[in-house]
């Protein structure tokens, strides 16, 4: 098998690290990001340097797998690796067969708990439904609630999400609800924001991986 990567080439990935969400009880996964120069490139294997953040390697050392982000010809693909061998803020891997896959997703996902991103409250029609909602993944394009309100929305409802004391208000368009431990799942297309989704994102993001690098080794 021949490895799809170029040797002296930056690639970013993504390792999932598993945390408890203690407000409703649920384990999420958080997509920890980073980047690496590969080398000495093998049939199964290859070699990862320059870490960026170079913290990482402490997660790389507790963590078995992990997923490279590949394009090739216009394409996106997902390489999963396991981590074998760490060394001198080096890192070699070993690539399983049938490890490459095609990514679906158009927009990258981030995973959060409760406490990442603080309470909102969903209002439809002008009136609040429930306050005590929970963020738990958020696109560029989607974005999805846990609402402990069971029975009050359904698909195809547009609703509010909101936060004022974060100035946070997003029109979303239902899509999909699921019911699991006592709440609704509830995931939809995003229609309008009144603020920049990528930088709110990003910064959440910062926030939550420098916590999580912090509390590792």
């Amino acid at each position: 098998m021949k490895l799809p990567l170029e040797n002296g080439r930056r690639y970013s990935g993504e390792i999932k690290i598993k945390r408890f969400c203690h407000k409703f009880g649920i384990d999420m996964d958080f997509s920890l990001v980073f980047s690496g120069v590969v080398r000495a490139v093998g049939e199964d294997h290859f070699l990862l340097h320059s870490v960026n953040p170079s913290q990482m390697i402490k997660i790389f050392k507790d963590r078995s797998s992990f997923y490279l982000f590949i394009n090739k010809n216009t394409t996106a693909y997902n390489l999963q690796a396991v981590v074998k061998e760490v060394s001198e803020g080096k890192v070699l891997f070993q690539v399983e067969e049938h490890s490459v896959s095609k990514e679906k997703r158009r927009f990258h996902r981030f995973y959060f708990c409760c406490r990442d991103l603080g309470d909102f409250i969903i209002q439809k029609e002008g009136k609040t439904v429930c306050d005590n909602v929970c963020i738990f993944e958020l696109s560029r394009s989607g974005l999805g609630v846990i609402n402990p309100c069971v029975g009050l929305l359904k698909v195809g409802d547009a609703v509010i999400i909101k936060n004022e004391e974060q100035k946070f208000e997003v029109e979303l368009e239902i899509h999909r609800i699921n019911t699991k431990k006592g709440y609704e799942f509830i995931g939809g297309k995003i229609k309008k924001a009144n603020l920049n989704l990528i930088n709110y994102i990003i910064r959440k993001y910062i926030k939550v991986s420098e916590e999580i690098i912090s509390s590792t080794g």
